[in-house]
């Protein structure tokens, strides 16, 4: 494509620096508008567009002249013109949407507890969750009564807005698995940029408090490219996203949250994971059921290289 056609298209010709990505959305007129074109994508479908006079009186800019100045700023890089009306581009509404993520409502971290399904590794007591406050943000905490705290899921305040601790918990343990899911084919969720996938010596840095519980799991470690995003899962959090595994969870009747989760507390289902062979790197993985045992290999780049049911 010609810089000439590039140009009439609306797409931008060159990247674009931080300063000039910011400078663009740096008045509250111009979020208005990449608000209200994104309001219509989400009425009348993505690709949907309103013409200059339209979209002027949904933002409320009497000034013809002025309005045309902000809309023009981001004509190219979060706006484009089709025919006679003004359509959100993807990264408009990709912005858009991480706005709705962190806004607040009026739910509270009230000191709300309940009782989920999820088990207690160490113990047979079902494990509670609770709203909780943190130097990240809001998120909530699983944990045990008498062990103290299993897993805690950190996320935008959007998430919890109608919510439950539970339900936000469940919400959050999805969210991360689709996020290993990516990750593992190489590809981030938040910036779509690529992930490199290594496995951690000992258990990852952390402030939990329960570190010492991690103890003896060999951990896989994200970190995009690109983007802030990186975090560590144990080795049997990671295999359970490969079809293989999943379709044997599903066989047996398991979900997919119940499926990860059954893998790490160990009821009813085993799971060993081990170092066979250092240089290079070979990890195995034993997931044991009533009627048989699958066993996967894992090879330095953390591929799912084999697998055998006996």
């Amino acid at each position: 494509m010609s810089e000439d056609s590039r140009a009439s298209t609306g797409e931008a010709t060159q990247v674009d620096s931080l300063d000039e990505v910011f400078s663009s959305l740096g008045d509250e007129t111009r979020l208005e508008i990449l608000l209200e074109l994104a309001a219509v994508a989400s009425d009348q479908g993505i690709g949907e567009g309103l013409g200059f006079a339209a979209l002027r009186e949904r933002v409320g800019v009497t000034d013809s002249g002025r309005f045309n100045y902000h809309l023009g700023k981001l004509t190219g890089r979060f706006v484009t013109k089709r025919g006679d009306s003004y359509v959100a581009r993807w990264p408009a509404l990709m912005l858009v949407a991480a706005i709705r993520a962190g806004q607040y409502d009026d739910t509270d971290l009230t000191p709300e507890r309940a009782t989920t399904e999820f088990t207690c590794h160490r113990c047979d007591r079902a494990l509670e969750v609770r709203f909780e406050s943190g130097t990240l943000g809001a998120g909530v905490l699983m944990y045990c009564p008498e062990h103290g705290g299993m897993d805690d899921y950190r996320f935008p305040p959007g998430v919890r807005s109608g919510r439950s601790a539970r339900e936000a918990m469940r919400v959050a343990y999805t969210r991360l698995l689709e996020n290993v899911r990516l990750a593992r084919r190489g590809i981030c969720m938040e910036c779509w940029g690529r992930v490199s996938t290594d496995y951690v010596p000992d258990t990852p840095d952390t402030e939990s408090e329960y570190e010492h519980q991690l103890e003896g799991q060999i951990f896989v470690q994200f970190a995009c490219e690109r983007c802030w995003n990186q975090f560590g899962v144990p080795v049997r959090t990671y295999v359970g996203t490969y079809p293989v595994v999943a379709a044997a969870f599903r066989k047996r009747g398991y979900q997919q949250l119940e499926a990860t989760d059954a893998m790490t507390a160990e009821r009813g289902i085993t799971c060993e994971d081990m170092l066979v062979q250092e240089d290079p790197r070979r990890v195995s993985v034993r997931i044991g059921f009533d009627d048989e045992t699958l066993v996967l290999t894992l090879d330095e780049g953390c591929s799912v290289v084999d697998h055998e049911w006996c």
